[in-house]
């Protein structure tokens, strides 16, 4: 009956509801939005693999990075590592869950979300995360915790880097979503497991950083060339 929608290829073993409604409908209706309000700009949605477990790797610039990144990524649903804190307003708990979340419980230790991640990778889904593990303060990129490295590990999945910007003016931390601003990201080219594991834990994180670091200043420029205008 779902056929024509490519359920399987696109999140194998997701529910045709979580995907039909939340990752095509919701998502559209978020794209619009974001459009309008915030100008909002994605790039390279051709250079997300069709098929197969992904890693999503991304800068964290707001509590709007997470929609950001699902328009680009409708047609891969992904579920995000995020705070189980987060979970804790009923609102906006029920919204993230329905999208997807793997939740790290106060008191375990990364690994527990690891472990749940690398199932999902196992079933040929995506896994999104912020390898920053908290979003900036100044609107830069920080450090790149080693959360990441053990899932590329463990998994041996690709990795696909993800650059935004704009969205640390429109959303600062500790503050509310401004009416108006200007939103881009851009997606990299895929990264194998094999070739960052080949690089060793630090260098293959740095260089990763320094894929998403590179897009998100790509879109910076973007951003600044289109005020200009």
């Amino acid at each position: 009956m779902f056929s024509q929608f490519q359920l399987r290829r696109r999140a194998p073993g997701l529910s045709a509801y979580r995907i039909l409604f939340w990752w095509t409908f919701m998502i559209s209706v978020m794209r619009v939005l974001f459009y309008v309000i915030y100008r909002m700009r994605c790039s390279g949605h051709e250079l997300v693999p069709r098929t197969g477990p992904l890693i999503i790797v991304a800068n964290h610039q707001s509590n709007f990075d997470p929609p950001i990144i699902g328009a680009i990524m409708n047609d891969r649903p992904s579920k995000g590592i995020a705070r189980k804190t987060l979970l804790d307003s009923k609102l906006l708990g029920a919204y993230i869950s329905a999208f997807g979340v793997i939740a790290i419980n106060r008191g375990e230790s990364d690994m527990v979300a690891i472990r749940k991640a690398i199932q999902e990778l196992k079933e040929g889904r995506c896994v999104m995360i912020f390898p920053e593990g908290t979003r900036t303060k100044t609107g830069e990129m920080g450090e790149f915790q080693r959360g990441f490295w053990l899932l590329v590990k463990k998994s041996k999945a690709a990795v696909l880097p993800i650059g935004i910007d704009g969205a640390f003016d429109a959303y600062p931390t500790g503050s509310r979503p401004k009416l108006r601003g200007w939103i881009e990201a851009a997606v990299g080219e895929p990264i194998t497991a094999e070739e960052l594991l080949v690089k060793g834990e630090e260098d293959g994180i740095a260089f990763v950083r320094s894929k998403v670091e590179a897009l998100m200043l790509r879109c910076r420029e973007n951003i600044s060339q289109r005020r200009s205008k």
